[in-house]
């Protein structure tokens, strides 16, 4: 891979890597409103039971998609560094190129197709 699709694929990551980071304040405002005061406030006490499944439902939605952005940012990080050390773009399982295709739609991708689906096995 030249210089020229390397700096490509870098700015793309760290575009992802910004989308993320600001998708994750996000997420972070989204817990701290569905997370009851600690203080012992109770003038947002719910009394409803739907309300409070509401509230559940929206901080363990919330803790997932911030687990799920994590991810996403180690493997941006991973990906970051492989640019750094000139093995970006080869399978960390095989060592076959992964085709620029699947590294145009994710540009973190560490696997090729073939060992990302037997990883799913």
């Amino acid at each position: 891979m030249n210089k020229r699709e390397l700096l490509k694929y870098e700015r793309a990551l760290l575009a992802e890597k910004q989308r993320i980071l600001k998708q994750g304040r996000a997420t972070d405002e989204v817990m701290d409103a569905a997370t009851p005061d600690a203080t012992g406030d109770l003038t947002s006490h719910r009394t409803y039971s739907a309300d409070q499944g509401t509230e559940n439902y929206q901080r363990e939605m919330a803790s997932r998609f911030k687990t799920i952005e994590t991810d996403t940012l180690r493997q941006i990080e991973d990906a970051l560094k492989r640019i750094a050390d000139g093995t970006y773009g080869i399978c960390t399982s095989c060592g076959e190129p992964v085709p620029k295709a699947r590294l145009e739609v994710v540009p973190h991708a560490q696997f090729c197709m073939n060992c990302l689906k037997k990883r799913k096995r």
